[in-house]
Formats: C-alpha cells, sequence, structure tokens
C-alpha cells in the first residue's frame, strides 16, 4: 500500500477560524444516531484565509447551512475525511447534521457500543467521528449538549459539565441537557447513555464547595466501587494540600465501560473509564489491581488542570499533558503507599518497556517531530519518559520552586492550549534556574549511556570521576544533556561517607571530571540514586562491589540496582556454561548474596519481594546484545530451583506464618508486602515439583478468601506440569468466567506458558467468553501472548505466523488494539536469521495486502524497513 501521509511539527498552522461555542443535539435510535451540530465561529485574524476545514470520518451529511441558509453545493466539498466550506463571512453561525451507526463501530473511537450503552472516546480524533468539526486540541469552546433517547433502554443520558434540565418526551424517550462552563478541545468531549447503576458520594473542597461524585457502574457492580471512591477523594484533597489546585465544577462523574482501547480518559466532568480500573474486591482483584485503581482515578482527576484546563497547542506536545499528569499520579500514590517501592516499580515499568522502545525503530523524542497516526505516540516514551523529564526538573530545582512553576504555569496559561516549551519556561521564570540546555530532552530520542571511570591518588587521597555521555539518536549526532546524578560513596566496612558537596552532580557536556578530596582507599562509588535520571550507567563493579552496595546503601535504588546486576550476571554466567556444554551450577557467591536479602529484617516486605525477584524473559531479552532462548530458560530454572533448594526452610518458615496470622484483608503497605513476600515465596517453592506442595497450592486456590492469594496459587500450578495443573484451570474458569474482568486475568495467564502452543490459544478464542470486539479480551489474550517471549519466538514461526495473522483481522475494525500487538514485535535486528526471515516475512505480508489501516502501516513499515 501507499504510504499514508507524515504529519510535521514544523509544519504546525493556525486555522482560519475559531469555534467560539459549540450546541449539539444527539437523536439516538437503534438502527442510527442524527447529531445536529450548531457551532459559532469567528476569523483567525492572523490568518488569509476564507475557507473553514472540518475533520469527518464515516459520516452521511444530511444538511448544511450558514446563519440559517442552506449551503449552496458549489461552496462546500466533502472527500477523503475533509469537509470545506468557503466563502465565509468574518463571523457566522455553521448548522450541519450527521447521520451514522454507532453499534456497528468497533474502532473504540467516537460514539460507539460497549455492552448495552453507548459511550464516547474523542482523544485523539475521535471526535470527528461524531461530526463535522475542527477536530485539534488548539481549537477551544464552550459546549451545550441534549441527548434525546429511548427511556426504557437509555435511562441515564451523560454529558460534559453541569445538567441543566431533564425532560418527559412522546413515545417513551426523554432529554438531558448539560453545559460545560468551561473552554476544550473536542478531544474532551463525552456522552454516556445506558442503563447503569450509580454509586454517589460528595466531596467539600478546600474553598468550602459541595461537588456531588458519581460513579455509573453495570447493575450488579455498584458494591465494587468503593474503593474508586475512597481513591477518588484522596485525589482530590491530595491535590488542594500539594498543588493548591481545586475542582472547579459541581459534579464529578466517571463511568466505566469494558469495551475501551486506554485505561481511563479525562473528559472534562465526565471521566470514562475501562472497568478494570474502577471495579474492584477482594475477591475479584489484587493487590496489584486495587493500586491500579487508585493510581488511574488519580491520574484522570489530576488531568482535570493539567490536560483539560490547560491542554496542548497540538499533539505533538502530547507529554506536556500525559508526562505532567504521570508524574503527579506516580507522587500521588507514593504518598499513599510506599515511596521507594512505588519508585522501583516505576523505574522496573520504564527499563522493561521503554528503554526498549527507545532502542527499537520506533524510537522518538518525548515531543516527537512526526508522525502519520497520533494513536501510536501513546507510548512508554511519551508517558513514563515524560514522567522521568518532568522528574529531572523537580530534582534540579526542588520542591518549594516546583510547585512556584506550577502556580506560575496556571497563572500564565489557564484556559490555552500551549507547548512543552511554555511549561519548561515558566519553571525556570519561577525557579530562576536556567533549563535552556534542560530542553534537549524534549527534542533527542534515546536512553543516554554515562561510562564512567574512576582513578584514586593514594598520595593526597582524591578520586577523580570522570563521565563520558552517549545517546544512540536517529542522527548521526547527538547533543549533550542536562543530567541530574545523585552520588554515593560507601567505604570498604559499609559505612556511608560524606559526598554533601557532590551528591547533586548536573553533568551538561560530553565529557566532564569530578574530583573529590579526602576519600579513603577502596571506597565504592554509587551512581544515579533515587533514579534521579532515565539513563544507562556503565561503570565495571566487581561482584565484592555489588553485593556491598546491595547490603550497606542507604539508597532504595541503588540497593536495588545492585541486586538486579548480581542476579542478570549470574544468569548470563550460568547461560555461557550451558552454551560451552559445561554443567551450570549456581556460585556460592550469588547464595551468599541472596541470603543477605532474605535475612535483612530492616526493609519493608513489598521490596524485599522485589529484591527477590528474578528478571523475566522478557527484560532479559531487551537487554542483551546476544541471547538464547534455550539457554535463558534453562539457566532460569537452574537458577530458581537452586534457589529453592537452598532457601527452603526460609520459604516455608514465611509461608507457614503468613496463612497462620488469618489478618482481615485490607489494602495498605504492610499488608500488600505480605501478600506480595507470601506470592514470592511460593513461586519459587513450586521449583521443587513437590507433588505434596502443588495440593498445598490447590487447596489454597480453592479456599483463599481474596484474589491476590488466590491467583498466586494459581500461577504458580500454571507454571509446573503437575497433576494439579489443568484442574486448577478449569476450576478458576468455571468459577470466574462471569466476571469478565477475572477472566481476563485466567486468559492472560494461560498464555503465559513457554509450552503455550497456537492450538491452544484458537482453543481459548472459542470459548463463549471471547469476544474479539471487546478490547480488554483481545489484550488479555492476544496482548499477552505478543508478550511471551519463548513462545512468540518458537523456530517453527508458528508464533510469528499467528499474530501476523491476528493484527491483520482486528486491524479491519480495530486499528489501535492491532497497531499495539504490532509493536510487541518491535525486535527484529535481535533475532538469529531464520527467526528474523520469518517475521520479516510474515510481517510484510500484512503490510503488503493493501488493507491495513494508518495505525498499522505506520508500526510495522518502521519494524520491517
Amino acid at each position: 500500500m501507499d504510504k499514508p501521509k507524515e504529519i510535521f511539527l514544523k509544519d504546525y498552522t493556525q486555522p482560519n477560524f475559531w469555534c467560539e461555542e459549540v450546541e449539539l443535539e444527539f437523536d439516538i435510535f437503534d438502527e442510527e444516531t442524527f447529531v445536529k451540530n450548531t457551532s459559532r465561529y469567528k476569523v483567525n485574524e492572523s490568518t488569509d484565509g476564507k475557507t473553514l476545514k472540518l475533520n469527518g470520518v464515516d459520516l452521511e451529511l444530511v444538511s448544511i447551512s450558514v446563519n440559517g441558509e442552506p449551503v449552496s453545493e458549489d461552496r462546500y466539498h466533502y472527500d477523503n475525511n475533509l469537509l470545506e466550506v468557503s466563502e465565509l463571512p468574518s463571523e457566522f453561525e455553521l448548522c450541519t447534521k450527521v447521520r451514522f451507526n454507532p453499534y456497528k463501530n468497533f474502532t473504540g473511537e467516537g460514539l460507539y457500543k460497549s455492552g448495552s450503552i453507548l459511550c464516547t472516546q474523542c482523544e485523539a480524533e475521535g471526535f470527528r467521528r461524531i461530526t463535522f468539526h475542527q477536530d485539534r486540541p488548539d481549537v477551544m469552546s464552550k459546549f451545550k449538549t441534549k441527548i434525546i433517547a429511548d427511556k426504557k433502554r437509555f435511562p441515564i443520558l451523560l454529558s460534559n459539565g453541569n445538567l441543566l434540565e431533564r425532560v418527559e418526551l412522546d413515545e417513551g424517550r426523554h432529554s438531558a441537557t448539560w453545559e460545560d462552563p468551561f473552554n476544550k478541545p473536542c478531544y474532551l468531549f463525552a456522552l454516556v447513555a445506558g442503563d447503569l447503576e450509580k454509586v454517589s458520594d460528595t466531596y467539600k473542597t478546600k474553598d468550602g464547595r459541595t461537588v456531588e461524585l458519581e460513579i455509573y457502574v453495570d447493575p450488579g457492580n455498584g458494591s465494587k466501587c468503593s474503593y474508586a471512591m475512597e481513591s477518588l477523594k484522596k485525589s482530590m484533597k491530595w491535590d488542594e494540600e500539594r498543588f493548591g489546585l481545586i475542582y472547579d465544577l459541581d459534579i464529578y462523574m466517571i463511568v466505566a465501560v469494558d469495551s475501551f482501547n486506554m485505561g481511563a480518559m479525562e473528559n472534562k466532568g465526565l471521566n470514562i473509564f475501562n472497568s478494570h480500573y474502577v471495579l474492584a474486591s477482594k475477591e475479584t482483584a489484587t493487590d496489584s489491581d486495587f493500586l491500579g485503581v487508585e493510581a488511574v482515578i488519580g491520574h484522570e482527576y489530576f488531568h482535570n488542570w493539567t490536560g483539560n484546563r490547560v491542554t496542548c497547542r497540538d499533539w505533538f506536545q502530547l507529554t506536556l499533558k500525559e508526562g505532567l499528569t504521570v508524574f503527579r499520579d506516580q507522587e500521588f500514590s507514593s504518598d499513599m503507599n510506599s515511596r521507594a517501592v512505588k519508585r522501583i516499580e516505576d523505574i522496573a515499568r520504564l527499563k522493561v518497556h521503554q528503554f526498549p522502545e527507545d532502542q527499537s525503530s520506533l524510537s522518538h523524542p518525548i515531543q516527537p517531530k512526526s508522525y502519520i497516526e497520533i494513536n501510536n505516540f501513546y507510548t512508554a516514551t511519551v508517558y513514563e519518559k515524560g514522567a522521568e523529564v518532568i522528574r529531572m526538573i523537580h530534582t534540579l530545582i526542588g520542591e518549594k520552586k516546583f510547585r512556584a512553576g506550577i502556580d506560575l504555569y496556571f497563572e500564565r496559561f489557564d484556559g490555552q492550549a500551549v507547548t512543552c516549551e511554555d511549561f519548561v519556561q515558566a519553571m525556570s521564570d519561577a525557579s530562576g534556574v536556567d533549563l535552556t540546555h534542560f530542553k534537549v530532552w524534549y527534542d533527542q530520542n534515546g536512553t543516554p549511556e554515562i561510562s564512567i571511570t574512576t582513578t584514586y591518588d593514594e598520595e593526597v587521597k582524591n578520586l577523580t570521576i570522570e563521565f563520558s555521555q552517549n545517546v544512540k539518536t536517529n542522527n548521526s549526532e547527538f547533543d549533550s544533556l542536562h543530567i541530574p546524578l545523585r552520588l554515593e560513596l560507601i567505604s570498604n566496612e559499609g559505612k556511608l561517607l560524606d559526598t554533601s558537596d557532590h551528591s547533586l552532580l548536573e553533568l551538561k557536556n560530553k565529557t566532564e571530571k569530578v574530583v573529590l578530596t579526602d576519600i579513603p582507599k577502596g571506597c565504592i562509588p554509587a551512581f544515579n540514586g533515587g533514579f534521579t535520571a532515565p539513563i544507562k550507567i556503565n561503570f565495571d563493579y566487581s561482584e565484592r562491589a555489588l553485593t556491598l552496595l546491595m547490603k550497606s546503601s542507604k539508597d532504595f535504588y541503588v540497593r536495588y540496582d545492585a541486586a538486579e546486576q548480581v542476579k542478570e550476571s549470574e544468569i548470563k554466567r550460568l547461560v555461557d556454561s550451558i552454551k560451552a556444554n559445561n554443567s551450570p551450577v549456581v556460585s556460592e557467591s550469588f547464595l551468599s548474596a541472596y541470603k543477605s536479602i532474605i535475612e535483612d529484617g530492616h526493609i519493608d516486605k513489598s521490596f524485599k519481594a522485589h529484591l527477590l525477584a528474578l528478571p523475566t524473559e522478557k527484560e532479559l531479552f531487551h537487554k542483551w546484545d546476544s541471547y538464547s532462548f534455550e539457554g535463558t530458560k534453562k539457566a532460569l530454572r537452574i537458577l530458581k530451583t537452586s534457589i529453592a533448594k537452598e532457601f527452603k526452610g526460609e520459604f516455608e518458615s514465611f509461608v507457614g506464618d503468613f496463612l497462620n496470622e488469618k489478618e482481615e484483608y485490607v489494602v495498605n503497605p504492610v499488608q500488600v508486602g505480605k501478600r506480595a513476600l507470601f506470592n514470592q515465596c511460593i513461586s519459587f517453592l513450586g521449583y521443587l515439583d513437590d507433588s505434596s506442595f502443588f495440593k498445598k497450592m490447590y487447596d489454597l486456590l480453592v479456599s483463599a478468601d481474596n484474589m491476590t492469594i488466590e491467583f498466586g496459587a494459581l500461577k504458580v500450578l500454571l507454571s509446573h506440569e503437575s497433576e494439579y495443573s489443568e484442574k486448577a484451570s478449569d476450576h478458576f474458569y468455571q468459577k470466574w468466567k462471569h466476571e469478565t474482568l477475572v477472566t481476563q486475568k485466567w486468559l492472560t495467564l494461560s498464555t503465559q506458558s513457554e509450552l503455550v502452543s497456537v492450538t491452544k490459544l484458537e482453543t481459548l478464542e472459542k470459548l463463549p467468553e471471547y469476544d474479539e470486539k471487546v478490547p480488554n479480551l483481545v489484550r488479555s489474550l492476544i496482548g499477552a501472548f505478543s508478550n511471551n517471549i519463548f513462545a512468540v519466538n518458537s523456530k517453527d514461526g508458528e508464533g510469528y505466523k499467528f499474530l501476523a495473522r491476528k493484527i491483520q483481522e482486528i486491524d479491519s475494525f480495530n486499528p489501535q488494539i492491532a497497531a499495539r500487538i504490532a509493536k510487541n514485535l518491535n525486535y527484529i535486528d535481535k533475532l538469529d536469521g531464520d527467526r528474523a526471515n520469518i517475521l520479516r516475512s510474515e510481517l510484510k505480508k500484512v503490510l503488503e495486502s493493501g488493507k491495513l489501516s494508518n495505525d498499522s502501516f505506520e508500526v510495522i513499515n518502521a519494524i520491517v524497513s
């Protein structure tokens, strides 16, 4: 197929007209929906055009008029998803009426059906599937929305803002009219119509107003909303206290739907959520699910200011709202729970998802310079790396000045659509810190690598540290970055040395040198404490040095990173031994280091669980330049089995104590930590291949009173072949098949075995609970399988062929989900010749089919090019 048009940041121009007000009327019927759009426009005097350009996709234009008069056919043209209207006055009212069928829209964009309800998703460019409009974020308008529908089928009618009126109509129909008093771009528009259960509460703001809080869910799910509601109230309170930001409407609504391409959407006053991030009870949700609900509820609420009140000028500025809001939700979750554990989880996620993205053919800056399909840039780079860039600003200027920068940002830009440069400048002006050099982070792709060497002068007791920057970018040359870097020194005896004068270094040049005076011989430096920058450190640590850092550092990240290096080094040593046809044996030094973690009684149990966990196959695959699928699989099994044998007594002791405590289930840092460590212990004990242990796990699966433990037991049983494996899987499925969110967990776990086959996947697809039109289910089965490094990369190529086929099938109705699955295959250059050839061939067949969306074309073309 021909390459679609590429859009460039450098080509940004303002529209010819500004839309000041939008009045929408939705008339919803069983097979079709009509939308009447009456909008008031005013010429943009900085342009000389008199043609209004409106986006529209899959819309039938019923009528069009200007100032009440029909527009003649020679004055408008609708082609290639663009409606152009010419010969317009400087101010006018445009009225269009369109018809479309939301029940046949499976894209997850615009107005579509989820279960029995109708809902919208307009970010980034979904509004053009609803009505003709300037579907771009810099056009901000006041919206008034009237919804008309059958009352029995759609008793609940919601839109943005405050409710003006409800009216009973003839023939069993009714209407609701909503008005949003704040200017917003159309991507923040929302509508929901359906039969829903409402859960209500209130929140009293810092300025004394009472805000109505409402969560809408499918009937019968109201009992699973209490944690989401409490998370919302915590978010509102935290934002008032931390940033002085108060909610601005009289009502805040959340609607949970099953068919949703994203996690949630921050539509002004009416957030639409993937049900996974709203519904939670101890019986159906794990601890991780609960914490995910809290984080996403917070994220979408925080968007009310960082995204809604101040929004993006264009989609190249996406990290302006997303990077900043991810930073805010990370800080919120850290304050609500364990800060160290939350930070470790965020860092681990960045390294697993974003670092590989930075190294791939899909690498891009946090502020991309071009795109074919904007949906492809809702990435770990824009979100997670974007948040790390915000965190670096916070580190460089400090909490007090960062808060002053936030205040200045809203003072300058409230109600406007702005750029990343505007945000950085506000931070610079408020703090008095020159951040000009720092802006390179927005423009340059790639993960920076800092190579470090040290020399010690015994005569004067000086330690010289030399730093060298390197970044693999899309360009042949790279610009140096402004990098904050925490430094810590540990003595030979494991004591923290005073480095107050150099505790935070600011690297700005490609090469730099720091001299530390009066330093004892043999001290060990630790870099990037707290992960102050999203970088890779290349420093030649000895095994002893890493073990000492792991035991003695006062910085949680330094300890975690040292432990990761120790574990990775041991796995690599075992793989090399396997390749050499030797008999691989786990080293005593590794087991000794591992024992120090188990015996450390001063760290919380969640953190200990992270320290004990071994790297996943996917992590190692993306980290190592040379990867052996069979060697790594065997090495991991040997290491896990050795750990289980060596520390069987310690693991069994903790498991026994935990089961005997029988505490009431609560989601708090202490209990979450205990359950995390419990599940880590049983995951190792499974490698002892003890039938009596598997029987205990099956009994635990059946009797557990919470999903965290029940799912932990199931994971152990499905990770090993035993008489209880199939029995456990069937029991879990039969028990929970009526709960779609739990069924999704089961589907995901069923795809994670290294032995899973295409035949097994095709069997799961035929289950009555599976529906390929529901994004959550597709992610749980096809998406989860695409992350199974061993199974996808089977030598026979069947994994590649299956995914290529599914990408093409899914792309025909939901391009966003298809493109995201395709992204998981972005590693051809890491494969051996045979595998690389098969994967490239299969993806090229998809590319050359001529029936591919812009979303999937952009991704696959980059992978195979």
